[in-house]
């Protein structure tokens, strides 16, 4: 995250707008508190991503929020797949082109928000061409700040990726679940049968049992991980080589259901008043999370500290 973090910092003085990429399925958990030190009081746009696959009536909470704790700073709701949400952002940033001759704008955020997909979709939108920066449903596909592409002809914008700058670890353990859900974390790294688990329970919790039951051929809802990775590898003749039925396979295939919006759209953060105002008041003055290896160290300096201060005063008494 450090390297990705210098990166950034290091071009942000030739860059107009800063475009930061959020994911609309997890509109907290997916906000870095670290991009507040590194980007200041640069001119900045939110662009929660993926909003075609989140709940719709959660995007106002959300609004009314950062109205109030960021009211300088424009947010857009998106989605890559809609010309319309993408030629919003154009706008907004051709307007900025008034006092200058060109516009270089920056897309930063978390892993796997889609910011690559973005960049893509402002080029074909901007200036009808293919790709330019390679996406994937895993994280970590941008591996270092790419060249500088344009988007758009008259005014010149160019646009210039990152890679997914991730928290160094994330001390909440839903937190993590809902970033790995989404895809912010590699599966094989989070389990994908834990999080198929998180993501029965949110099913339940929201009474949403119909889509896996009619899909998987089940006669009822269940709390039971278990039960649907079993009828879902029926479902799909997910098998092993011995002839059992292989859960891990049922897992990918539910985890790509849901990423694709198949199961439904959600937003598995908080949205209420009261957790939108708690947590953006501590990302007003964020304290950067340590890694366990940082912990470890300080942890070692302090108890050197302590027993130097032992030694002095058994010399003094």
């Amino acid at each position: 995250m450090a390297k990705g973090l210098r990166v950034i910092s290091e071009r942000l003085n030739s860059v107009d707008l800063v475009v930061e990429v959020r994911d609309a399925r997890i509109p907290v958990s997916s906000v870095n508190p670290n991009f507040e030190k590194v980007v200041g009081k640069k001119n900045r746009l939110i662009v929660y991503n993926k909003a075609d696959l989140a709940d719709p009536t959660q995007q106002q909470p959300v609004l009314r929020a950062l109205a109030e704790h960021n009211p300088n700073t424009p947010v857009l709701f998106t989605s890559c797949h809609s010309h319309k949400h993408i030629r919003s952002l154009l706008d907004y940033a051709a307007a900025l082109a008034d006092p200058i001759p060109q516009v270089n704008l920056m897309i930063v955020g978390m892993p796997n928000v889609g910011k690559s997909s973005l960049l893509n979709a402002l080029r074909h939108v901007g200036v009808n061409k293919g790709k330019a920066a390679a996406t994937g449903n895993q994280p970590g596909v941008t591996r270092a700040v790419v060249g500088t592409v344009k988007v758009l002809e008259h005014p010149a914008i160019y646009l210039i990726d990152t890679p997914g700058v991730m928290i160094p670890h994330l001390s909440d353990p839903v937190r993590s679940l809902r970033v790995a859900l989404t895809g912010g974390i590699r599966d094989h790294l989070a389990d994908e049968q834990v999080m198929v688990d998180y993501l029965l329970y949110e099913l339940n919790k929201r009474h949403q049992y119909e889509h896996y039951m009619s899909y998987y051929n089940m006669s009822e809802p269940t709390n039971n991980v278990n039960v649907l990775l079993e009828s879902a590898a029926k479902r799909i003749g997910a098998m092993s080589k011995g002839g059992e039925l292989d859960l891990n396979m049922a897992s990918k295939f539910i985890l790509k259901q849901y990423r694709q919006g198949k199961m439904g759209r959600y937003t598995l953060d908080d949205t209420s008043p009261e957790v939108l105002d708690t947590f953006f008041n501590q990302v007003k003055a964020p304290q950067m999370e340590l890694s366990r290896r940082q912990e470890k160290k300080l942890q070692k300096l302090a108890q050197r500290k302590e027993e130097r201060r032992n030694s002095k005063q058994k010399y003094i008494d």
